[in-house]
Parts: C-alpha cells; sequence; structure tokens
C-alpha cells in the first residue's frame, strides 16, 4: 500500500522489515497477470511508505530493495504477457532519483508514446550502478536529467532537478 507520511515527514521508519516484505508481495503479485489493454498504458506505483525510498529517513540497502522488487514486477509482467501482446505492448520502469517513491512499473500499448521516454537526450548516469544492482540481461537502463522552476514557501522562485531512470525491455529495440 502506498503511504503518504505528510504529517511526520521526519519520523523514523518504523518495522522496515515489514515493509519490505509487503513490497516483496506486491512484486510477486504481477506473476501470471498481465493489465488489460488500456489506450496508451497502465502503470503501477511503488506500493510502499515514502519514508522507506526517499528523504532523509530513507537507507542505500531500502532503497536498493525497493528497485530490485521493482524489477522483479516488470520480469513478472514479462513472463505473463500473452501471445497476442507480443510486439504490440511493451513493460519498462520509470524511475526517479533520489524521488524513488514516484517510481512505477507501467505496460506501454502505444509505441509512439514509449518512445517520446526513450527518445530524450541521455546521459551515463546508472541509478543500478548507484545502488549495486545488477540488471537483467533482457532490460536495458537509460537516464536523463530533468530540471523544473517553482516558487517556495515563501514565494522566491527555486531550481529543481532530478535524475530520471527508464528500464525497459531489450526486445523493444529490435522491433
Amino acid at each position: 500500500m502506498r503511504r503518504l507520511s505528510i504529517h511526520r515527514p521526519l519520523q523514523k521508519v518504523r518495522n522496515p522489515a515489514r515493509h519490505l516484505r509487503s513490497l516483496a508481495c506486491w512484486a510477486d503479485s504481477f506473476a501470471d497477470d498481465y493489465p488489460e489493454r488500456e489506450p496508451k498504458y497502465i502503470n503501477f506505483k511503488l506500493a510502499t511508505l515514502d519514508r522507506l525510498v526517499e528523504g532523509p529517513t530513507a537507507k542505500l540497502e531500502w532503497q536498493r530493495a525497493a528497485v530490485e522488487q521493482l524489477i522483479k514486477a516488470a520480469q513478472h509482467l514479462v513472463a505473463a504477457r500473452p501471445a497476442d501482446e507480443q510486439g504490440k505492448s511493451w513493460v519498462a520502469m520509470l524511475l526517479g532519483y533520489p524521488s524513488l517513491w514516484s517510481s512505477e512499473v507501467t505496460v506501454f500499448f502505444d509505441r509512439e508514446y514509449f518512445n517520446r521516454f526513450i527518445a530524450l537526450p541521455h546521459n551515463d548516469a546508472s541509478i543500478c550502478q548507484q545502488l549495486g544492482i545488477t540488471l537483467p540481461a533482457n532490460f536495458i537502463e537509460c537516464a536523463y536529467l530533468t530540471q523544473w522552476q517553482d516558487e517556495d514557501d515563501d514565494g522566491q522562485l527555486q531550481q529543481y532537478s532530478e535524475q530520471r531512470f527508464v528500464i525497459y525491455e531489450a526486445s523493444f529495440l529490435a522491433e
């Protein structure tokens, strides 16, 4: 279950092992279960407590475990894809770092829409390398930096940036 810590953003994460077990159950729930076709895509947000994977309370080992569960969920979706969906839908993970709570596993049904995500200017960053994760051979990782401006609570214009990663099926390039 996704939970946002609005009133306690700095409180220590209680029983992280329970949260990680719940996240593993979430990833396993995709085994043998491929989603119904949608117009462009369907996404499944990372189902965990926000403080577990981002902010000052998050630990690198928890972030690593969360990304590993996203990869596991994506692998389950690839394995569950019916034969009539081969070449018509693609599984990808969209991750933000350090804002991992916004991460998701996405099944794209529209090739042109998916191309928008991997056609952005890439850089050499790697979330898998940063977290010490070995990416399965059937997936490719690309990264890009996104920047935006927004006003803070005092009305001052602030500059923000986030490294974003797209991890997608290697078979997409072959088609």
